[in-house]
């Protein structure tokens, strides 16, 4: 289960909607998937982080539950 500051990578085919893989410091999530374990998507707030590291724009995106097990 991601939590706030958590920094996760995702590619493009495991989030909505965007260009590339996305890597985003968490600032918020949408939902508790102990509590809704079926859940295919989840929303996640979060900053997104550019190549070198730095802070990008504040993003909002759907992703895949099963991805979350793959990112780091």
């Amino acid at each position: 289960m991601p939590a706030a500051g958590d920094v996760l990578q995702f590619a493009e085919s495991d989030y909505c909607y965007g260009t590339g893989p996305l890597v985003l410091r968490v600032t918020r999530v949408g939902a508790d998937l102990g509590r809704y374990p079926r859940l295919e998507w989840l929303s996640l707030r979060g900053v997104e982080l550019r190549g070198d590291g730095s802070a990008g724009p504040e993003r909002q995106v759907l992703v895949r539950t099963s991805a979350l097990s793959r990112t780091g």
